[in-house]
This record gives structure tokens, C-alpha cells and sequence, in this order.
């Protein structure tokens, strides 16, 4: 049984990764400027991932979601059913030939503008949330926002990634703020933005 389950993830993985036509997967393009060019999170639904991996995604995060759902509100988590969420999955890269990473959101009203975001590595083996749960810099094994871009691919496998989310600046106003990360020691961790980006993501 497992055997087939991880060879029906291999093919799952690989239709995701190769099938252009059905939208089942849209890898994120890097821009020349930095934080100039952000992907809304909000038009590629997990649902239309084939089902197999919309359930090892949905595995893997099932710890972090729980903790908002319990920490968000007395009615949602009542009413929490994990397969009845909506979330939204964009493929970032390949991790190799039967693997892939994925930037996923959870844009629950409850949360305001900024949703929660979670990279997941799916391959053979399963689904994991690479977000490291003790990087103090983030929430729950997630990061906020409502957008990302593909920073820099020297690691085409695991790419630099900026979230972006909206923030306030010093004056009072409200400004798009930049949140980046690179895969350190096998998890992706907050890391200094290049130094254009918050002009960058605010002049667009």
C-alpha cells in the first residue's frame, strides 16, 4: 500500500510539474529588480493541484493550521474542518525529478489583509513545511502577507523568497513591507532583504 501511495505521488508530482495547459502548476519567475514584480497569492487554488498532493500539503500543515484555527477564534475552531479550508498553492521550482516546493496561503478573513504563507517541499516521501517552527522571526511555522517573488535563484532548487505584507511606516502610513527568506541548514529562515526592495515594493 505504501508503495503504490508513493509511486501515485511520484506521478502526481510529475503531471503537476510538466502540465502548463491545465494550470495545475505555475513556477514563479525571478525579476531583475528586486521586490518589483509580487505574485498575488490569492488566483491559484490547492484544489486544482492534483488530489494526492493537495493531501501531503495539507499533512504537513496540518500542526501550523491548527494552531491559527485554535488561536484565531472560539467559532472557527468549532467549526474547523482541515479539508474545507481554502488555500492557495503557487510552484516555486523543482526540488529535483519527482519533487517540487510550493508557496502555500491561507487568506481566513479572520487574519486581515496579511494571510499566513508556508513553504512546503512535496516529493516521493511526502510533504514537509519548511519553515523552521523556532525561527523566532515568524509565526507558528509561517510567514504574513499577501504576496511573494522569487529573490534569486543561485539555488535553483530552493530559491530565495520575498513575502511581501502591508506594515505601516514611521510617518503613520501604510506601506508594503518585504520579508525574505533562504534555506539555511535545511529550512528556510529569515534572511536581510537586498537593500532596493522596500523602494522597489512600493513603487509598484
Amino acid at each position: 500500500m505504501r508503495h503504490n501511495k508513493v509511486s501515485s505521488l511520484a506521478f502526481a508530482l510529475y503531471l503537476a510539474a510538466t502540465s502548463s495547459s491545465t494550470g495545475n502548476a505555475q513556477i514563479a519567475k525571478e525579476s531583475r529588480l528586486p521586490c518589483s514584480d509580487v505574485t498575488m497569492l490569492n488566483s491559484q487554488p490547492l484544489s486544482a493541484l492534483p488530489p494526492l498532493i493537495q493531501e501531503e500539503i495539507l499533512s504537513a500543515l496540518k500542526p501550523s493550521i491548527l494552531s491559527f484555527a485554535k488561536a484565531t477564534a472560539d467559532n472557527l475552531e468549532e467549526d474547523f474542518r482541515l479539508h474545507k479550508i481554502k488555500l492557495d498553492a503557487l510552484q516555486v521550482s523543482q526540488t529535483d525529478d519527482s519533487g517540487a516546493l510550493y508557496v502555500v496561503h491561507w487568506g481566513l478573513s479572520e487574519f486581515g489583509v496579511n494571510g499566513a504563507m508556508w513553504i512546503v517541499e512535496v516529493n516521493s516521501h511526502g510533504a514537509r513545511n519548511l519553515i523552521a517552527a523556532g525561527d523566532e522571526t515568524v509565526g507558528t511555522g509561517s510567514f504574513g502577507g499577501w504576496g511573494m517573488q522569487v529573490l534569486s535563484r543561485q539555488d535553483n532548487h530552493y530559491p530565495e523568497i520575498m513575502f511581501a505584507s502591508k506594515g505601516f511606516a514611521q510617518d503613520g502610513g501604510a506601506e508594503a513591507e518585504g520579508n525574505c527568506a533562504r534555506r539555511v541548514a535545511g529550512f528556510y529562515k529569515s534572511v536581510p532583504c537586498p537593500a532596493d526592495c522596500l523602494k522597489n515594493l512600493n513603487a509598484r
